[in-house]
Formats: structure tokens, C-alpha cells, sequence
């Protein structure tokens, strides 16, 4: 049977509506980012974390309330459990990374988990090469010279192994249920997991409300707007073409970073995310001959 003619302009649709949404939620979220530094200083990492997903959590269901009435379907009921896991421990261990490593550096050392993830079992030679020039990239950043050390360095490349399963197991639901749905639900959940560490902390919200008002700001702007958004561009792409996109990650963190916190980085550390930028685009465009054939790659 012939393609349709019109498949390749609605392709080149989804792909161009996918890129405006990639740039639009990566602005978004890494502005989030900048402000959670203020945040965690104020209440520390665990309020912060809780303010982010309760208050994202509650704006997505009162978009969605229906998703609280009625069971995901059967197979997809134990993924957006994993799925909630999965985002909690990345957010947590994002949090505690840039609490201690300023932003840009932890959100380029986070690529190295996706970016394992969508070469693994590889055997092109080619693959390996961007896994070298991510694994040059990291140790720059983790040493001596570099910014990341000790526990930084350990909660960053955390959050990236999390945020690789965080996207697979994001395809697998979005395939078979609502985006927005999927948001509010693995939301609810990881606003559930954070609570008892709030409560175990000692609830040092009060008389902070300054730093509650720019936790409500923070879980519009870095959760349930972009969360969505993602949902969706996840939705319309294949995964190779979605990873290149979202490669720009680091450089816009780092930019955040600047302009919110005043947060430098050397010439050398630039180098270094460059690298793993490049390693994660280069990653991505070159596992798309697989989904081409319709095998759907896990890319960062």
C-alpha cells in the first residue's frame, strides 16, 4: 500500500509543533529550576520538592478532575505507578544536586542516564563515540577543575538515570491513555510519595511565605505546564527527533542560572556541556534510523 502524500507534510507538522513546544517547556522548566535554588535556601530541599509537586499536582486535577474518578486502563495501572516513583526520585535528587552544583552543570551531567539508555545494547560504532565525548564531558565537569563533586555529583547522574526511565515509561503511557491525564496522575503520586518527607523535616513553611508564593509560581512554570507539554510532544514525535530537541537543555539551564542567580561557569565547564550536548543530540539523530523502521528508541 502507497503512503499517503499527505503523511510527510503532517510528519513535518508534528515535528515543527514539537519544537516549538520542546522550546517553550525547556525555558519554562529551567526558569523553574533557577527560582527552586531560592526556595531551597529559604526551607530547604524537601519543602521546596513538596511545594513544586503538591501545588502542580492540585492545578493539573482541577484541570482533569475526572482522572480521579476513574481507573487508568488495566495495563497501564503499574507504568504510572513506576512513573510516579520515578519522577519523585528524579525531583528529589535533581533538588538536592542544585542545591550544592549550580544548575547548568547538574542538568548536563543529567543527560549522561538518557543518554546510556539510548545506546544501550548498541553495537554501531558510532554510538560509542558519543558516549566517550559524554563520558569526557562529565569528568571535566567532576574534576578537579569542575564544580560537581562528592554528593552533587552522585544526586546528578541519580537524576538522570531517572530521567531516562522517567521518558520511557512517559512514551509507553501516552501512547494508550490521555496526556493530561498521565500528568495529573503521576503528579498526585509523587505529591503523595513527598509529603511524609515534609512532615519527617518538620514543616519549616511558616513564616515563609514568600518562599511558598515562589513554590506555587515554580510548580506552574516547572511542572504542571511543561509536564503536559512534554505529555504531548512525546506524544507527536518519534523519540530520536524528540531527543535532539531537547539537547538544548543545558545551555538554556545555564543561561537561567546566570540571569536568576548570577551563577558563572568557566570556559572550561562551557566546553564540557557542549560535549555532552553534542553526545545527546548526536545520540539521538543517529538512533533515528531505527524509528524510522518503527522500533521506538529511548532517547534523552
Amino acid at each position: 500500500m502507497s503512503e499517503s502524500p499527505h503523511a510527510p507534510n503532517a510528519a513535518r507538522r508534528d515535528a515543527a509543533f514539537a519544537a516549538l513546544l520542546v522550546v517553550v517547556l525547556t525555558l519554562s522548566i529551567q526558569l523553574g529550576s533557577a527560582l527552586a535554588v531560592r526556595v531551597i535556601e529559604s526551607v530547604g530541599v524537601f519543602e521546596a520538592l513538596w511545594l513544586r509537586t503538591a501545588f502542580a499536582a492540585l492545578i493539573l486535577v482541577l484541570i482533569r478532575p475526572s482522572c480521579l474518578r476513574r481507573l487508568p486502563p488495566r495495563g497501564h495501572r503499574l507504568p504510572l505507578a513506576a512513573l510516579a516513583v520515578v519522577l519523585f526520585l528524579m525531583n528529589l535528587s535533581f533538588y538536592g544536586a542544585i542545591s550544592r552544583v549550580p544548575v547548568g552543570i547538574v542538568v548536563a551531567i543529567e543527560f549522561v542516564g538518557p543518554l546510556g539508555v539510548a545506546v544501550i545494547g548498541t553495537r554501531r560504532r558510532l554510538d560509542w563515540l558519543w558516549i566517550a565525548l559524554a563520558g569526557v564531558g562529565v569528568v571535566i565537569l567532576a574534576g578537579p577543575s569542575g564544580s560537581a563533586a562528592g554528593l552533587g555529583l552522585v544526586l546528578a547522574i541519580s537524576a538522570g538515570v531517572c530521567w531516562g526511565l522517567y521518558l520511557l515509561l512517559a512514551k509507553h503511557l501516552v501512547t494508550g491513555m490521555d496526556p493530561l491525564s498521565v500528568a495529573a496522575l503521576m503528579m498526585v503520586g509523587s505529591a503523595v510519595l513527598s509529603t511524609p518527607l515534609l512532615l519527617i523535616d518538620g514543616v519549616r513553611l511558616s513564616g515563609h511565605w514568600d518562599a511558598v508564593v515562589l513554590g506555587i509560581v515554580i510548580a506552574v512554570v516547572s511542572s504542571a505546564f511543561p509536564y503536559y507539554l512534554e505529555m504531548v510532544a512525546i506524544r507527536r514525535v518519534r523519540a530520536a527527533t524528540y531527543g535532539v530537541m531537547l539537547s538544548i537543555e543545558p545551555a538554556v539551564a545555564a543561561l537561567a542560572a546566570l540571569i536568576v542567580l548570577g551563577q558563572h561557569i568557566s570556559p572550561l565547564e562551557a566546553a564540557a556541556m557542549a560535549a555532552v550536548m553534542a553526545a545527546a543530540a548526536g545520540s539521538s539523530w543517529t538512533s533515528g534510523g531505527g524509528a524510522e523502521a518503527g522500533v521506538e528508541l529511548p532517547t534523552p
